[in-house]
């Protein structure tokens, strides 16, 4: 059963109820009222044939008397007059107003039972009055009213469940919109919306309904753009590695390779010490390529932040460009990780945040100088920052993917990062401001990224 349906039956039979039971009231009400009104017209034709027995007596005809008493009631439509003699036969009875006809079974529910009532004739006449009420008409009456109020509430009933349909349905049009709206949503098609129209509590709910298909779409676009950027940062990562690959270790594995030939051939020639030269020749480009496999080791996962801290991780991650840009005066201020302890998620970002900044400002900056902050602000909040005194001239990196990075990973850990001018003009200061501890609500998409002037 539809909820239009559903809403229209129960007030159907809400007014079906009522009617019933005013009905049943009125009825019950009606009873009352007849019984009254044949008691009183048993009291007032009493009093009418006890006057006439009075004056009997002085009668020169009390026959004749006693059939104008009767004829008196000729017309009554509440008793009927009736004259027996001493042995209870009918001498004359009066003629009643003719009675309209009402149902037996609604004639039983009014009837007032046997209340009739037999006065004795006075001498010197003999017998018995009798008076008997008389219910039909009224009840005939009572059925005409009855039957009208029955039209009235059936007229009432069909009209008000009518206009309740067109009603409830009129109010509840959208939900179709809606439920079309919901059925696109789930399928995937966040551009879908509703006219926002209807009752009032129906304008909020598609108001929510327009609302969250917005921020669907807005989610499933930060997440194609997240994934593309995913796959530029794979594909960068991996130039990078082939790149190292090819340039560093390439050419120290050649190396060993002529080596170990030349030493091969040394030995077959008796002449030792000069295999031992090739020998350690070997060695030392083996040794050199295994520092580079623990470099891009590094930077693909870094160890020395899960095994050896935060601070140690950005130690070693200064030392790794330090050593390959000895003109780069670096300066880090990272506390100790036992006076700053973080949660796993946000000492990620960070060292990540720390990571990105130093790549852009050594590859594009050339700085001389580059500090590395970590600290806690006085609100609790973790900053991490990092400035050079690069070329002025120029955008940062926003126009690709590794500020674009960054702020994913920040917003991501509900954080906010800033972008601007160094100090004097020069260079750039990335900085992220985070909770200590991530929030439940950090997930969600938002653009935090400023990038302003100093």
């Amino acid at each position: 059963m539809s909820l239009r349906l559903r809403v229209v039956v129960a007030i159907a039979v809400l007014l079906l109820s009522g009617s019933i039971v005013g009905t049943a009231l009125a009825g019950w009400q009606a009873k009352q009222v007849l019984r009254e009104e044949l008691a009183a017209a048993l009291a007032g034709g009493r009093q009418t044939v006890t006057g006439a027995f009075a004056s009997l007596a002085r009668s020169d005809d009390p026959s004749r008397d006693l059939g104008r008493l009767v004829g008196s009631f000729d017309g009554n439509r509440h008793l009927r007059a009736a004259l027996l003699d001493s042995r209870g036969r009918l001498v004359r009875q009066s003629h009643p107003l003719p009675a309209d006809s009402a149902p037996d079974w609604f004639a039983a529910l009014f009837h007032p039972g046997e209340s009739r009532l037999a006065l004795p004739v006075p001498a010197p006449a003999n017998g018995v009055f009798v008076l008997t009420p008389l219910a039909a008409n009224d009840v005939a009456a009572i059925w005409a009213e009855f039957i009208d109020l029955a039209a009235v509430l059936s007229l009432s009933l069909v009209l008000g469940s009518g206009l309740v349909w067109l009603t409830v349905g009129q109010a509840l049009r959208p939900l179709s919109d809606y439920s079309a709206a919901f059925l696109r949503i789930g399928s995937g098609d966040y551009s879908a919306k509703v006219r926002e129209a209807g009752p009032s509590e129906l304008v909020r709910l598609g108001r929510g309904v327009n609302d969250m298909a917005g921020r669907l779409a807005a989610m499933q676009a930060t997440t194609q753009r997240l994934e593309e950027q995913l796959r530029t940062l794979q594909d960068e990562e991996r130039a990078d590695l082939a790149r190292d690959l090819h340039d560093e270790i390439g050419p120290h594995l050649f190396a060993v390779n002529v080596d170990a030939a030349m030493a091969r051939r040394l030995i077959g020639e008796g002449r030792a010490e000069e295999a031992l030269k090739q020998v350690e020749s070997i060695q030392a480009a083996v040794g050199h390529t295994q520092r580079l496999v623990r470099d891009i080791l590094g930077r693909l996962r870094p160890t020395e932040l899960i095994e050896l801290g935060l601070k140690a991780a950005i130690d070693e991650l200064v030392a790794f460009w330090s050593a390959r840009q000895p003109g780069i005066a670096f300066s880090v201020q990272v506390p100790d990780d036992e006076a700053l302890p973080l949660a796993d998620e946000i000492r990620e970002t960070v060292y990540r945040v720390i990571q990105e900044a130093l790549n852009n400002a050594v590859r594009h900056g050339r700085p001389g100088g580059i500090e590395v902050v970590v600290s806690r602000l006085h609100g609790g909040d973790i900053l991490a920052r990092v400035s050079d005194d690069g070329a002025p001239s120029g955008k940062p990196d926003g126009a690709g993917f590794g500020l674009r990075g960054m702020r994913e990973r920040v917003a991501g850990a509900g954080g906010r990062l800033t972008v601007g001018r160094g100090q004097n003009g020069g260079g750039w200061t990335v900085a992220a401001r985070l909770s200590p501890f991530p929030r439940a609500d950090a997930h969600e998409p938002a653009s935090l990224v400023q990038v302003s002037g100093a």
